[in-house]
């Protein structure tokens, strides 16, 4: 189930999560990789490079902020059990509403990390980070590109 929850929602809906959309391109880029491709082409469309970074920046912050979440609460909560606080922190990141039980008994500083968390999973950390760091004006150059060794 939390699993589910952490997907959440598919896009332009008012749910939470990495969204089902980036899930699947991220699957999808895998899959293509592993069959050797230099693009990732699906329905006979080629998806941009921009939508793969995309969708993997947003997996990556997604796990980033639930563990920050996690994290914090166990702090603030050490009477309540890990998985207890993991299913409060993914469900408050998918805005799915579901408990455990435990949200009436936690603290005020509790009560706000998971404010925190269902406001980003619902408008996603990249979207906040571009738009706090986005420039207003462009360098329209471009530097030589480099294939790099992974793994």
């Amino acid at each position: 189930v939390m699993l589910l929850m952490w997907i959440g929602a598919s896009p332009a809906s008012t749910g939470g999560g990495i969204k089902t959309s980036s899930l699947a391109v991220a699957w999808l880029n895998i899959l293509s990789i592993a069959r050797g491709k230099q693009r990732m082409e699906v329905f006979k469309r080629e998806i941009s490079s921009v939508s793969i970074h995309r969708a993997f920046a947003v997996i990556i912050l997604s796990i980033f902020v639930i563990f920050l979440s996690i994290s914090f609460l166990s702090i603030f909560e050490p009477d309540k059990g890990i998985l207890n606080i993991a299913f409060e922190c993914i469900s408050a990141f998918g805005t799915v509403g579901l408990s455990t039980g435990i949200t009436p008994h936690l603290c005020g500083a509790s009560k706000m990390v998971l404010i925190f968390t269902m406001f980003i999973g619902r408008v996603n950390m990249l979207t906040i980070l571009i738009a706090l760091f986005k420039k207003s004006t462009t360098w329209v150059g471009r530097y030589p590109s480099e294939s790099i060794l992974i793994n």
